[in-house]
């Protein structure tokens, strides 16, 4: 495990993960997309898990993603979501967060700070090396992760996704992408009926949907970070290598993906 020395980041001084006092309410702003958040989403409960019953994790996290981050730690009141406004500087947003609670039990992870780290390992993942920042095993990713699922909500949209058009006996293949950022799958090899993402159903909803289908074709997204949690026995995965083709899924993942390489991508 590394610990890194962290340089001031946003004007409060950046603690190294392990000299975190447990004893007061801890501060951690990791990288916020809605992926990062469930990557991170272990090492916020594993920080739980070791503070004193009376105190907090407050998770700093974009306005756009704080519906489906409060959802996700709905179940534990431990955790505190102190959410950034948006059109705001979010280094700007972070520092004036923490003045209001007069609080330097604070660490930042990703980031700045990412940056070495990124240099000397060219070939891992992004979540590893998150992890190796904070000096925790990786295995907290998986082992500490954790939200309670809304069977019935899975229910209503594998209904509306799957059952309303007759694809639950016959099989489908479930696709994300997200062709209006250039992010495109390539579908022509697929023999099945193709599912894509509801964008108006949150991703958390979507766990019945995945864990039946026949194949998951999935690119770098929120949607694979959810996988990872998920009971996919039944499905063939299928991972879409152009988000980050120079940076390999590899170790980061505790499934049986087949890497598909798009080698004109940027």
């Amino acid at each position: 495990m590394i610990l890194l020395k962290l340089n001031k980041l946003f004007g409060v001084g950046a603690l190294p993960f392990a000299d975190l006092n447990l004893g007061q309410d801890v501060y951690i702003h990791h990288t916020l997309g809605l992926g990062d958040m469930i990557h991170f989403n272990g090492m916020v409960r594993y920080l739980v898990d070791r503070l004193d019953q009376n105190r907090s994790v407050h998770v700093f996290c974009k306005a756009q993603n704080s519906a489906m981050t409060q959802w996700m730690y709905r179940d534990e009141p431990r955790v505190v979501l102190e959410i950034l406004p948006k059109g705001v500087r979010e280094g700007n947003a972070v520092q004036r967060i923490l003045k209001k609670h007069k609080t330097r039990n604070f660490t930042c992870i990703g980031h700045r700070a990412m940056r070495p780290l990124l240099e000397s390992h060219p070939n891992t993942f992004f979540d590893p090396l998150f992890y190796l920042q904070a000096g925790i095993p990786y295995s907290v990713r998986y082992s500490h992760c954790y939200w309670q699922r809304d069977y019935q909500e899975e229910s209503r949209v594998y209904k509306k996704l799957i059952t309303d058009r007759n694809l639950s006996e016959c099989g489908y293949a479930f696709v994300h992408d997200d062709a209006s950022r250039g992010f495109q799958v390539q579908t022509g090899a697929i023999e099945l009926p193709i599912v894509r993402n509801d964008t108006t159903e949150s991703i958390f909803h979507l766990g019945l949907v995945l864990e039946r289908a026949a194949e998951v074709h999935c690119m770098e997204s929120s949607i694979r970070c959810m996988i990872e949690s998920l009971e996919m026995k039944r499905p063939k995965l299928f991972y879409h290598n152009f988000r980050y083709p120079d940076r390999p899924l590899g170790s980061a993942t505790q499934l049986n993906w087949q890497q598909i390489e798009y080698p004109n991508s940027n």
